[in-house]
């Protein structure tokens, strides 16, 4: 059976509940990728409750907002680690961290003298190098600098297809005053050396899914203890500090699971709407 942790005390919390931000990949979405139409209904009555629910990813502001509507969430999404929270309904940015153009400049070429992968995230469009390993989606734009890029760029992505190009890679950043990595291949940190696909994410220093929930909370004018969070990733670490209910997925890693007030299923049990049915409804 799954750990409850004091329930009991939570439970008038739940009660008073206004937002709730939930992580995709791991989390939301099942090891296919998607989203189980028993999810999606059960968020839609959540949202019917007159509860705001938002989804909170490390990926980019087209990927968060696709899988937003799908589940019947709101309009607002954070992205890129925190880096942006955008309304796609009024097409309005509300908050944004970007990365500095000449910081992005030099790890663009760090990068490429590598010959090695990166994509960008911008709100409504993503850059990659011809490099990339994995599939790019048709509306992506190649690049070779940070000359023919023309928006804001909030993320940056590196790729690596071996393991010790991919300890370069986090050398650099490290290295970077102005650079922080707020994710990482599972695979990397499991210390898997065959893979041939090994990634980063790498944001502006501040950034992080916590920080931008933070001020979210204020901008909005809600508790801390009014809101809660789903997650299963190291990169969702912060949001629990953020967040006065914690939920860790079954599937989450062990530091998560110590940080969480409740441990609901896997994401391919439909953890989150378990939770949400059962606490929340």
């Amino acid at each position: 059976m799954y750990n409850i942790y004091g329930i009991g005390d939570i439970m008038q919390k739940l009660n008073n509940v206004k937002v709730i931000f939930i992580d995709i990949d791991g989390t939301l979405t099942n090891k296919k990728k998607e989203i189980t139409m028993h999810t999606s209904e059960i968020i839609k009555k959540v949202v019917e409750k007159g509860i705001v629910v938002i989804i909170c990813s490390g990926r980019g502001n087209q990927y968060a907002a696709e899988k937003s509507k799908i589940a019947n969430a709101s309009s607002h999404v954070i992205s890129s680690n925190g880096a942006q929270i955008y309304d796609y309904n009024t097409k309005e940015i509300i908050y944004k961290s970007i990365i500095d153009r000449s910081v992005l400049k030099e790890a663009l070429d760090f990068v490429n003298k590598n010959q090695a992968g990166f994509i960008l995230n911008c709100t409504n469009i993503r850059y990659a190098n011809k490099n990339l390993d994995r599939k790019m989606n048709k509306n992506d734009k190649v690049i070779d600098t940070i000359d023919e890029v023309e928006n804001d760029v909030y993320q940056l992505v590196m790729e690596a297809s071996s393991y010790d190009l991919m300890t370069e890679m986090i050398e650099y950043v490290n290295n970077n005053q102005f650079l922080q990595i707020l994710n990482c291949s599972p695979s990397y940190l499991k210390g898997k050396k065959d893979e041939s696909h090994y990634y980063i994410d790498v944001n502006g220093n501040g950034v992080s899914k916590g920080n931008t929930i933070k001020k979210y909370l204020e901008m909005f004018e809600i508790d801390k203890e009014d809101s809660v969070c789903f997650g299963d990733h190291i990169n969702d670490s912060s949001m629990f500090d953020a967040c006065g209910i914690k939920v860790a997925m079954g599937n989450a890693n062990d530091e998560l699971k110590a940080k969480a007030d409740y441990i609901t299923l896997s994401n391919e049990e439909d953890g989150v709407a378990y939770f949400l049915e059962r606490y929340i409804l």
